[in-house]
């Protein structure tokens, strides 16, 4: 059991290394890029939907603007070639109902206008962050790589003590049940009894687990899954 353990010790000096090359300000600065990408991506789709109902608005707009101007040019004809002393005001209550209604249209189209050029800036200005974005995503990735190789060298060399130390396991159902617990990122695997506490949860234990811890000496947490341990 204590070469599991010290397995455990170097294996945690490795996720410690690990966490150097996820917490630099280069790892730091990609994971905001990755996340500019993200929004970027749903900021455009925002767009396109907002300037395909904008054209569906403005197509119907633009239909009841061209019926009204057709109605418009009926009106007028029917001024100039039919019109009297007796239906003069009805004319020019038609006529003007019709004025209303072609400027009212035209303001709407207009408005559709302004929104759909605001939406063309929007998306211009959004394109231009994220091609700026990519380009820094190069330098930052180089970054991030070179981290990575100044760790590296520790890495390979505590994994070589790992390797060492494997060969001398004994309990190798004990290693095997570590190595699957690990890769499932429940880790550290064996953590003390602290107080009434897991080691690493740190959740408080039960009196009746931690007497039959006391007995049997090693017990999975209740909580958390990790194995505790105590005088080992």
């Amino acid at each position: 059991m204590k070469t599991i353990l010290e397995i455990q010790r170097i294996d945690r000096q490795i996720r410690a290394l690990e966490r150097e090359v996820e917490k630099c300000p280069a790892s730091i600065d990609f994971k905001n890029y990755k996340k500019l990408l993200q929004d970027g991506r749903a900021r455009f789709e925002q767009l396109e939907a907002q300037a395909s109902e904008l054209i569906k608005q403005y197509n119907i707009e633009l239909s009841k603007y061209n019926k009204l101007k057709g109605t418009s040019e009926i009106v007028h004809k029917r001024n100039t070639d039919s019109i009297d002393l007796d239906n003069i005001e009805s004319l020019i209550t038609d006529a003007n109902s019709l004025v209303g209604d072609l400027s009212e249209e035209n303001r709407k189209i207009d408005d559709l206008v302004r929104k759909s050029e605001e939406i063309v800036r929007k998306s211009a200005e959004l394109s231009n962050k994220l091609t700026e974005a990519k380009k820094r995503s190069t330098v930052i990735k180089a970054r991030i790589e070179q981290k990575k190789q100044e760790v590296a060298p520790k890495i390979a060399e505590l994994q070589k003590q790992i390797q060492k130390l494997e060969q001398s396991v004994v309990d190798k159902d004990k290693y095997e049940k570590y190595k699957t617990m690990k890769a499932n990122g429940i880790f550290p695997v064996f953590v003390p009894l602290e107080g009434d506490f897991c080691g690493g949860c740190k959740v408080e234990l039960s009196l009746n687990f931690i007497e039959k811890l006391k007995h049997s000496k090693m017990l999975t947490c209740e909580h958390c899954g990790r194995i505790i341990m105590i005088n080992q």
